[in-house]
């Protein structure tokens, strides 16, 4: 193929995308000023080491795959979807993606704690 039909393939494909689920692509990757300052903050914060598929879900939550997820599911939209396959905001979500920690480490947390350090082990 010529270049130029290459070229416009490229840019064919790119207007004919799907929207996002949701109808945003949420990207959570940060910049390395912002990366600096979270591993800075994180040596503060209680850690949990991520098995393999929490770090896969992890991955596919920065990368916008689940979107429009922002981060592991909180305790309504975990339910919603659980009883009704859906987010609290209504978008049809079919499995629920949660940080399953241990009993002792969620013991150790304080209540209302709202962050805490993800390693990979």
């Amino acid at each position: 193929m010529h270049d130029e039909t290459l070229d416009s393939l490229e840019r064919t494909s790119a207007h004919h995308l799907p929207a996002a689920h949701g109808g945003e692509l949420v990207d959570l990757y940060v910049g390395p000023e912002r990366r600096a300052e979270i591993k800075t903050e994180s040596r503060e914060m209680p850690s949990w080491d991520l098995t393999p598929r929490q770090l896969c879900d992890l991955e596919l939550l920065l990368n916008g795959a689940f979107s429009p997820l922002r981060g592991f599911m909180r305790k309504a939209d975990y339910e919603r979807v659980c009883t009704e396959m859906r987010l609290t905001s209504g978008v049809l979500w079919p499995i629920p993606i949660t940080l399953d920690v241990t009993e002792d480490f969620a013991k150790s947390l304080t209540p209302g704690q709202s962050k805490i350090a993800l390693r990979d082990a």
